[in-house]
């Protein structure tokens, strides 16, 4: 049996398709600041402003700083996956999905801020929860030293020991 060879892998292509991505989700910060303090403030017809606020606060910083540990799990899942089918540009399909699901976990802080802002305590206390999506959004750009490891430690799964691109 012979072992095909798989044609060179475009990381330049998988990084701007993942910066592309990221800012895409950079974007709604400064838009959701703008709506968190242009929408006026509606009460809740059922929960307090403090109890709107201390939910939405809670839940989106329980998603937000648990998106880390959900994409562990997710990246060792195609790590292995990828050092059996030895498939180099599935894996980073699959990269830029779990990328994806990181960003929208991250979004919920966002979201949490506007409603806050809208619904809870107001723009004051919101827009914090927004730039603190926005920072943990930055924080995940992709960068090709990130890529590159991810295909290192594939490679190093399945026992390559050859480091071309």
């Amino acid at each position: 049996m012979t072992r095909e060879t798989p044609p060179p892998l475009d990381l330049g292509k998988h990084l701007l398709r993942m910066r592309v991505t990221a800012g895409g989700f950079l974007a709604t910060v400064p838009l959701a600041v703008l709506v968190a303090w242009i929408i006026p403030h509606r009460a809740s017809a059922t929960l307090s402003p403090a109890t709107v606020t201390v939910v939405a606060v809670a839940v989106s910083l329980w998603i937000g700083f648990s998106a880390n540990r959900d994409a562990q799990k997710r990246l060792e899942q195609i790590r292995r996956a990828a050092a059996v089918h030895g498939d180099e540009a599935r894996l980073l399909r699959d990269h830029w999905l779990v990328f994806i699901v990181v960003l929208l976990r991250l979004e919920v802080l966002v979201v949490g801020g506007v409603v806050v802002a809208v619904w809870g305590k107001g723009p004051a206390v919101g827009v914090w929860l927004v730039l603190l999506g926005g920072l943990m959004i930055a924080l995940t750009w992709p960068t090709a030293r990130k890529t590159q490891l991810l295909l290192g430690r594939v490679r190093a799964l399945r026992g390559d020991d050859h480091d071309s691109l």
